[in-house]
C-alpha cells in the first residue's frame, strides 16, 4: 500500500514531467544557423492535423539525443543520419498524432485543475519548497519553451496515457507458459564428446591456383581498398567555450544566493500510519464506516497513545508499514497523494491526527519526526555553480561565434585559419580513412558525405560547418586524396587460399562425421574415444561455445543417447554425445521473474502495436514523396 501512495504521486506522470524538464537545457536550434528555410511545410498529415518538417526535425533531434545519452560511447550518430531512421520518427510522430486524436475523440483531457496540481509538485519549479511562478517561466524561457507549449505537453502525455495504460494493464502471461519457459532455460544436459582434428582431412584438402583465381574474381568489391582521404578540420564545440569563460566571484554568490533551494537536501519527515482501507469508487456507507473506524482510532489513541504501534500492527491495512510499526519512513514533499502530505507537513512532533482522507481510504497519522532543510556550504558546491554559469554564458557566446564561424568557413572556402584565428581554435588534421570506418568526428553521416563528395576531394574546399552533435560544430577540407584500388591478386592470394582451406576443411569434417553420428544413433559406438561426462547448461562455456549449446540443446532427446555435431572456431569438429536430460529440481524465482518481465513486455508491446495499427488505420494518412529527405 505505502508502495501504491508513493506511485500515485510518482509514476508515469512524474517520469513524463522528467522527461519534458530534467533534459539538460542546452542549445537548441544551432541547425538554424546554418539553414535558412523556416518555411515548417507539412511532411504529412493525420486526419486533420499536420506534421510539419520543423517538428520532425525536433523529433529526429530529440530521439537522437536520447539515444546519445542511453548508449553513451556506443552511440553510432551515422545511425541518426539515415532514411530509415527519418522514417522510423516519422512513422512513430504519425502514430502519436493518431492516438491524440483517438483520445481527444474519447474526451481523455486533462483539466486545467489537474495540471496546475501538476506543476505544483514538480521540484524544479519550486521556490523555498513552494511552486514559483517566475522561477517556472525563467526555466521554460531557458529552454525556448513558453508555458502553454508545455502545459500543452503535459496535457499531450496525459492523454497518450490515459488510451494506451488499459492496453498495456491487460497484458499478462499464462502461468503455466512461464513455468514451461523457465523449466526449458533451467535445463541441463550430460554430456561427453570426441573431437575431430583438422589434421584429419588435412591430406583430402588441395587449394588449386585455379580455385583462387576464380575466388578473387568472383568477390573484387572484397579485395578492394576503399577511397580514402587525409582532411584538416576545426571543432567548436560549447565544452571548449565554456571552459574558456571567466567567472566573477560575485556572479558565483549571487547565483548561489538565488539557488539554494538546489544545493542541499529539503526539509524531510518521518511519520506513522493505520491505513482504514476502502475504494475510492465505494458507496457511501462504505465510506462512513470506515471513518468511523478510523475516528474511533484517533479517539483511543489521544487517550493512550503509547498503544500506536501495537494499533498499526493488528488494525493497518497496508500490510508493508504495519510489520514496521506503521512507520513510512521519511520523505519529502511530492512522495505522498497530496492530502496526506498536506497534513504531515503541518503537524507537530508527535502529534496524532485523523481522519485524514486518500484515494486509498482513511488514514491516522502520527509524525514522528522532521529534519529541517539543509544547504550546502558555497565551498562545496563552487564547482557546480562556477560550471552552471559557464554553461549559461557559453549558451549565448557559442551561439554568436556559431554564426560567425559558419560565415568565415564559407568565405574562406580554401583554408580553415581565418576561422581557426578568429574562434581561437588550432587546425587539426586527421590520418588516412575511408568512409565506412572513418573515425570521430568524422562517422557524422552529414560531414562523412560532404567531405567524401567529389565537388570536395576535387576543390579541396572547405566543407560547411556541420553540427555533428548538440553544441559541437565540424569544418574540414581534404588534404590528400586516395582512389579506390582493386588489390592485386598476388597481394592477397595467400589469404584466399588460407580462407579457402578452411572452408573445404570444415565442409569434408563435417561429411566424415554425419556417417559416424548416423552410426552412434543406431547403437554402435565405433571405438570412440569418449571425454569425461560433463553436465552443461544453455549458456556458452569452455565445453560449449554458442554454436555447441545451440545445437546440443536442439537435438531432439526424447531417445537418449542422442548425438549431435557442430563445427569449432579452431577449425575441429566435435561430436557429442548426450546422455541425461537434467530438470532443475526447484525454479530460481529470480530466473521465473525476469522469465515473466521479458515476456510481459513482449506482450504488452504486441498489444500496443496492434492497437497503434488499428487506430492510425482509421486514420486518414497522406505523406509527402519528399518527407524524410535531409533534415
Amino acid at each position: 500500500m505505502l508502495e501504491a501512495i508513493r506511485k500515485h504521486a510518482k509514476g508515469w506522470l512524474a517520469k513524463v514531467i522528467l522527461a519534458l524538464i530534467a533534459i539538460t537545457f542546452a542549445l537548441f536550434g544551432v541547425d538554424s544557423y546554418m539553414k535558412g528555410d523556416k518555411s515548417g511545410g507539412m511532411v504529412a498529415e493525420v486526419g486533420d492535423v499536420g506534421i510539419s518538417r520543423e517538428e520532425l526535425t525536433r523529433e529526429i533531434q530529440a530521439q537522437s539525443d536520447r539515444m546519445r545519452e542511453a548508449m553513451g560511447p556506443a552511440f553510432d550518430s551515422a545511425v541518426t543520419e539515415t532514411a530509415d531512421f527519418r522514417k522510423q520518427v516519422l512513422d512513430s510522430l504519425i502514430e502519436r498524432k493518431a492516438l491524440l486524436q483517438e483520445a481527444h475523440k474519447l474526451k481523455f483531457l486533462a483539466p486545467d485543475a489537474y495540471i496546475a496540481s501538476v506543476l505544483a509538485q514538480i521540484p524544479a519549479f519550486q521556490q523555498d519548497g513552494a511552486f514559483s511562478q517566475q522561477r517556472y517561466e525563467a526555466i521554460l524561457r531557458q529552454n525556448g519553451r513558453t508555458p502553454a507549449q508545455f502545459e500543452n505537453e503535459l496535457r499531450q502525455a496525459f492523454m497518450l496515457e490515459a488510451i494506451t495504460s488499459p492496453v498495456s494493464l491487460a497484458a499478462f502471461p499464462s502461468g503455466t507458459s512461464l513455468t514451461q519457459i523457465a523449466r526449458l532455460v533451467a535445463q541441463q544436459r550430460e554430456i561427453a564428446w570426441v573431437d575431430l582434428p583438422a589434421s584429419a582431412v588435412a591430406s583430402q584438402i588441395k587449394v588449386t591456383p585455379a580455385e583462387v583465381e576464380r575466388e578473387y574474381a568472383a568477390n573484387k568489391a572484397e579485395f578492394t581498398e576503399a577511397e580514402q582521404v587525409r582532411a584538416e578540420y576545426l571543432v567548436l564545440d560549447m565544452a571548449t567555450v565554456a571552459a574558456g569563460i571567466a567567472v566573477s566571484e560575485q556572479a558565483v554568490a549571487d547565483y548561489y544566493a538565488a539557488n539554494a533551494a538546489q544545493f542541499g537536501q529539503p526539509e524531510q519527515r518521518s511519520a506513522s500510519h493505520i491505513l482504514i482501507a476502502v475504494d475510492k469508487n465505494a458507496d457511501a456507507a462504505a465510506r462512513a464506516q470506515a471513518k468511523a473506524k478510523a475516528a474511533e482510532l484517533v479517539q483511543t489513541l489521544q487517550k493512550t497513545p503509547g498503544r500506536f504501534a501495537e494499533l498499526a500492527r493488528t488494525e493497518s491495512q497496508d500490510p508493508g508499514s504495519a510489520a514496521q510499526d506503521g512507520s513510512l519512513g521519511s520523505f519529502g514533499r511530492g512522495m505522498m497523494v497530496k492530502p496526506f502530505e498536506d497534513a504531515v507537513f503541518s503537524m507537530k512532533p508527535n502529534e496524532i491526527r485523523g481522519p485524514v482522507e486518500s484515494d486509498f481510504g482513511y488514514h491516522v497519522i502520527r509524525l514522528d519526526g522532521i529534519q529541517p532543510a539543509q544547504t550546502a556550504p558555497l565551498a562545496e558546491v563552487r564547482a557546480g555553480v562556477e560550471g552552471a554559469l559557464r554553461k549559461q554564458q557559453a549558451q549565448k557566446v557559442f551561439a554568436d561565434l556559431a554564426d560567425n564561424f559558419s560565415n568565415l568557413v564559407y568565405e574562406n572556402a580554401t583554408s580553415l585559419q581565418p576561422a581557426a584565428a578568429v574562434a581561437k581554435l588550432s587546425v587539426q588534421q586527421s590520418g588516412w580513412m575511408a568512409a565506412k570506418n572513418a573515425p570521430p568526428p568524422f562517422n557524422h553521416a552529414g560531414l562523412s558525405a560532404a567531405l567524401f563528395s567529389p565537388e570536395s576531394i576535387k576543390s579541396k574546399q572547405n566543407s560547411e560547418a556541420i553540427e555533428v552533435q548538440p553544441g559541437t560544430l565540424v569544418a574540414a577540407r581534404v588534404i590528400e586524396h586516395k582512389p579506390a584500388r582493386l588489390r592485386p591478386l598476388a597481394e592477397v592470394s595467400a589469404a584466399i587460399e588460407a580462407r579457402l582451406h578452411a572452408a573445404q576443411t570444415a565442409k569434408s569434417l563435417a561429411q566424415n562425421a554425419h556417417p559416424t553420428i548416423q552410426a552412434l544413433a543406431k547403437g554402435n559406438e565405433a571405438g570412440l574415444n569418449w571425454s569425461a561426462f560433463q553436465v552443461v547448461g544453455r549458456q556458452p562455456s569452455a565445453a560449449l561455445d554458442a554454436a555447441g549449446a545451440k545445437a546440443v540443446f536442439r537435438v531432439n532427446a526424447e531417445k537418449l543417447p542422442a548425438y549431435t555435431g557442430f563445427a569449432r572456431p579452431d577449425g575441429s569438429y566435435r561430436i557429442v554425445r548426450v546422455s541425461r536430460v537434467l530438470d532443475a529440481p526447484t525454479l530460481d524465482p529470480m530466473l521465473v521473474a525476469s522469465i515473466e518481465s521479458g515476456v510481459m513486455q513482449a506482450q504488452q508491446r504486441a498489444d500496443m502495436k496492434a492497437m497503434t495499427a488499428l487506430i492510425t488505420a482509421g486514420q486518414k494518412v497522406k505523406i509527402q514523396p519528399n518527407a524524410i529527405e535531409g533534415r
